[in-house]
């Protein structure tokens, strides 16, 4: 009975085991496969990352908050903080310039990406934007406000993912180290036990 008992935490503790470093077999192969891994770095390129956008977006708005408190107009804040950065943010802002200078208005466009924008942090900023060139608001103290709120949202969704990993990495101490342990420490004194008795 107790060495079935063994057999079957044995067995669990290495499923266990497999499954849990599973996936860095996987990289490995990539690695040495070399074109498939080029291949699957540029179709994670291609894919929208909401978290890289999150990541992106304080620095660049820190930019333009810069920019605007020296004295620069916004179409001039959006050039600089476009030329001085790169990403998913400064590309969706770079193309909002582009059309500024092929004749669009700069409310219009911002207006339009605020709708269009796949990230939530991007439609914020360019409605924040259209609606203080359409009111005429304080630039600097906006994006002040919005540097410190993208800051504090980046932070928090920054901990929740570590929070996250570390109960992954609680998955090989449970059910692989801890089996092992308790098997090692129970048996020889249940084998003891079960030999005393025969």
């Amino acid at each position: 009975m107790i060495q079935y008992f063994a057999i079957g935490s044995t067995v669990l503790a290495v499923l266990a085991f497999y499954l849990s470093f599973g996936s860095s077999t996987s990289k490995l192969t990539q690695q040495l496969k070399p074109r498939k891994a080029v291949e699957s770095k540029v179709l994670v390129k291609s894919k929208f990352n909401p978290l890289t956008a999150l990541m992106e977006i304080p620095d660049f708005a820190a930019l333009l908050w810069f920019a605007v408190s020296a004295g620069e107009s916004l179409d001039n804040a959006l050039k600089i903080a476009v030329a001085r950065s790169a990403g998913y943010i400064s590309s969706e802002f770079e193309r909002v310039i582009t059309n500024v200078e092929h004749g669009a208005l700069l409310q219009v466009e911002l207006q339009n990406l605020a709708v269009e924008a796949k990230s939530e942090q991007v439609r914020e900023l360019a409605t924040k934007l259209a609606v203080a060139l359409n009111n005429g608001s304080a630039l600097s103290d906006l994006l002040g406000d919005f540097v410190q709120s993208t800051t504090a949202t980046l932070r928090t969704e920054l901990l929740a993912k570590a929070g996250k990993n570390e109960t992954k990495m609680m998955i090989p101490m449970v059910f692989v180290i801890l089996p092992v342990t308790v098997m090692f420490a129970l048996y020889p004194s249940l084998s003891l036990i079960q030999g005393s008795f025969l």
